[in-house]
């Protein structure tokens, strides 16, 4: 049944053409959206991950890093005095009012963060180093928002003005966006105090590093007695950020849509297709069930060609979205193609021509071999 099933595919050829066209747009189109919905969760948690620590203290109330508000230079005290505690390191974090080379104004987000080995600020750096950033009033800016800045591609040594402070570009990233699309200014963070106005130990958030991460408990409970601020650990910290911008945004219901859109106008090309194969061929079906075919192996001519559709339309539409990943990264847009995505996208290819196939292998189950001898 397998060499008829794939045989009569492979036969018309324009019909095998706009089956594999729709199956191949139809997952190309879901591996991209989820892929950006993945982009877009990481996109607007990356300080949080990027800092480190095991615990952050945030500001009671506070509900997304986006918002934040000053903690005091006490609230370090307290946490360092804390046995378990191993270091306590602040984070300069907000938005600030620029003003472009042109004169324009537009708004940008600084972070400033107290250095240490293994969690490196700014990271993926391209030009510069991050030692620059320790000179007064110096930010680094990401490639993908330079047109944005008005700045050329050479824009070490370019200044401009932050919060009426001029400042100077020492350092370049590639790929660091946030989820709000407002440029990232990295600096130091005794920098992004000046720049916001922030009093020297103080800070808007503080990553806890522990000696054993199995203290996390016991250090949260202990803070509870502290009203004005509270611990999280940073993976909640990153998934509470997450579900704010991406959930609470709507942009994750907008994606969502779009790739299930997408996978039904797929699933309707690839089952007209089938269901008019199986029309075609069905007194063949009738006559090898006269001759003793079960309908589970008539189904087989169906199935055969379903699979056939999934694996080779499936891999080019995962190939195309590779190439729509690379092309989307230069405008700053991260589709996330890592394994998870990947099984997602690959469920629903599988499933889209799973339902496909119903029309069709509904009318091979009720072929009658009586069919070849009218």
């Amino acid at each position: 049944m397998r060499r008829i099933a794939l045989h009569s595919l492979l036969f018309d050829r324009g019909k095998l053409a706009a089956a594999l066209l729709g199956v191949a747009l139809a997952t190309t189109l879901a591996f991209v959206q989820i892929g950006l919905y993945r982009g877009f969760e990481v996109s607007s948690s990356t300080v949080i991950e990027h800092h480190g620590g095991d615990l952050w203290a945030i500001p009671t109330g506070l509900e997304v890093l986006d918002n934040a508000e000053t903690l005091s230079v006490s609230v370090r005290n307290l946490l360092a005095s804390h046995p378990c505690v191993r270091d306590v390191r602040a984070l300069v974090y907000g938005f600030v009012f620029i003003r472009k080379p042109n004169g324009t104004r537009d708004n940008a987000l600084v972070v400033g963060a107290e250095p240490r080995a293994e969690h490196v600020m700014p990271w993926a750096l391209v030009e510069g180093n991050a030692q620059d950033l320790a000179h007064p009033l110096r930010v680094s800016v990401d490639r993908t928002d330079l047109a944005k800045l008005q700045l050329d591609n050479a824009p070490i040594g370019a200044t401009f003005e932050v919060n009426n402070q001029r400042v100077t570009v020492a350092a370049v990233t590639q790929g660091i966006r946030s989820f709000t699309l407002m440029p990232y200014l990295f600096t130091s963070i005794t920098n992004a105090r000046r720049l916001m106005g922030v009093v020297e130990g103080h800070a808007h958030f503080f990553a806890v590093g522990l000696h054993q991460p199995q203290c996390a408990a016991e250090v949260q409970r202990w803070m509870a007695q502290q009203h004005d601020v509270r611990l999280v650990t940073r993976a909640d910290w990153m998934k509470k950020t997450e579900a704010y911008w991406v959930g609470g945004s709507g942009a994750g219901l907008v994606l969502a849509f779009t790739a299930i859109l997408g996978l039904i106008v797929g699933a309707v090309i690839v089952g007209q297709t089938l269901y008019s194969m199986t029309k075609e061929h069905l007194p063949e079906l009738a006559t090898l069930k006269a001759l003793g075919a079960t309908p589970w192996e008539l189904a087989g001519f169906v199935l055969w060609q379903v699979s056939l559709l999934a694996v080779v339309g499936g891999g080019i539409g995962l190939a195309i979205a590779y190439i729509l990943r690379s092309v989307m990264a230069r405008t700053g847009l991260n589709v996330m193609l890592e394994p998870g995505t990947l099984s997602l996208g690959i469920f629903a290819a599988v499933l889209m021509c799973a339902v496909a196939s119903i029309a069709s292998l509904r009318t091979v189950f009720k072929v009658e071999a009586a069919t070849v001898l009218r």
